[in-house]
C-alpha cells in the first residue's frame, strides 16, 4: 500500500491512527489504491441519500482537519458520503510559516479561488503567484503544491473532482 501511494509506513500509520492528516491528494490516491470513493474513505463509508447539500457560513461539515505536511488544514463543505458526487468541496487555510511539502499528483481535476492572502503554486515544475480573486483549473494529475505567501494565512476554495 505505501509503495503504491509513494508513502513511508510511519505516514500511513500516523494516518490510520489520526495523528496526523493526509492532504486531500493522498486522500484520493489512497481511496484509488483500495477501490473505493473518494469520499467514502474521507468520511468513513457512510452515505447519505440527498441531492441538495447547503453548508452554511463559517461552517463545516467534518470540523477542520488540523496542518497537513502541504502546510495547509481544511474544512469539509459538503455533507460527508453523499452519493453521486463527483465533487468534492474543501475551505483550505495555509499558513505561511508552515514549510512547503513536497508536489502531489492524483487522478482527477481541480478548481481553485483564492479568497484571501497570497498563495505560491508549483504546478508542473513552474511557480505561480495567486492573489485575492484569482481562479485556476487544473490537471490534478500533474504534479502540484500550493503554499501560503507573506505575513499572514491565506485562504483557498478548491473543488476535487473524485471520478
Amino acid at each position: 500500500m505505501c509503495k503504491l501511494a509513494g508513502l513511508e509506513l510511519t505516514q500511513l500509520q500516523a494516518y490510520e491512527e489520526g495523528t496526523a492528516v493526509p492532504p486531500v491528494g493522498v486522500v484520493i490516491n489512497l481511496s484509488r489504491i483500495l477501490g473505493s470513493k473518494f469520499e467514502g474513505l474521507l468520511h468513513g463509508g457512510s452515505t447519505v441519500s440527498s441531492s441538495l447539500t447547503i453548508c452554511r457560513s463559517g461552517k463545516s461539515f467534518s470540523g477542520q482537519q488540523g496542518n497537513t505536511e502541504q502546510g495547509y488544514a481544511y474544512d469539509t463543505l459538503t455533507r460527508p458520503g453523499t452519493g453521486g458526487h463527483v465533487m468534492e468541496p474543501f475551505m483550505l487555510t495555509f499558513d505561511p510559516k508552515a514549510p512547503k511539502g513536497e508536489p502531489i499528483a492524483h487522478d482527477g481535476q481541480e478548481f481553485i479561488y483564492i479568497v484571501s492572502g497570497t498563495i505560491e503554486m508549483l504546478y508542473d515544475g513552474k511557480e505561480y503567484r495567486l492573489e485575492q480573486g484569482d481562479s485556476v483549473y487544473l490537471d490534478a494529475s500533474r504534479g502540484h503544491r500550493f503554499h501560503g505567501h507573506g505575513d499572514r494565512p491565506a485562504q483557498m476554495l478548491a473543488v476535487v473532482s473524485s471520478t
